[in-house]
């Protein structure tokens, strides 16, 4: 599969501690790994979305919270936002499933904030994708959360894009917001 046609960059925004924002500007970011992290391994971002990052940020390290702004180069992105990727999750879905039932063991479980088997599919046709040559720099998504803003409605207190990015050399123009 040929990956589609993005625009070229997007601008992420990443919550984390004052400390961990000075490392970053020193050392550069480090991939998570985390068995919640939803869109597999990469560096974790809002897409314009600096207050949202901010709120978390804030909600996890308090008074010692940073915002880390970049810009992201979507070339060779998995996205999960195009309809063009559902067939390819679906066939990742299946495959990984087959492969637990051959090995006897569980998938992994989906709770609330730690989607394990989304990220276990993730970056199983990541593998899948690299296997074929097709290298995968980043992967986005959006995502539902939080209670709806009114009653009936689609839209909830906490959506979001998101986007992990694989590849370093996919992010730049990295600041520190104020």
């Amino acid at each position: 599969m040929s990956l589609p046609i993005l625009p070229p960059s997007a601008r992420g925004f990443h919550g984390t501690n004052v400390e961990a924002a000075r490392r970053i500007l020193a050392e550069g970011f480090r991939p998570s790994a985390n068995t919640p992290d939803w869109l597999g391994d990469g560096i974790y971002f809002w897409q314009d979305a600096p207050l949202r990052a901010q709120e978390w940020a804030t909600t996890r390290f308090g008074p010692s919270s940073a915002v880390i702004a970049a810009t992201i180069d979507l070339e060779g992105c998995l996205d999960l936002l195009d309809i063009a990727w559902q067939q390819a999750i679906t066939n990742a879905y299946e495959d990984f499933m087959a492969l637990m039932g051959r090995l006897r063991e569980p998938p992994p479980r989906q709770t609330e904030g730690a989607h394990r088997l989304d990220r276990e599919i993730v970056n199983f046709l990541v593998g899948g994708l690299a296997a074929d040559g097709n290298r995968v720099r980043s992967v986005r998504a959006a995502f539902s959360e939080g209670e709806p803003l009114f009653p009936g409605s689609a839209f909830t207190k906490r959506a979001h894009v998101q986007i992990a990015v694989r590849d370093l050399n996919a992010i730049s123009d990295v600041e520190v917001l104020r």
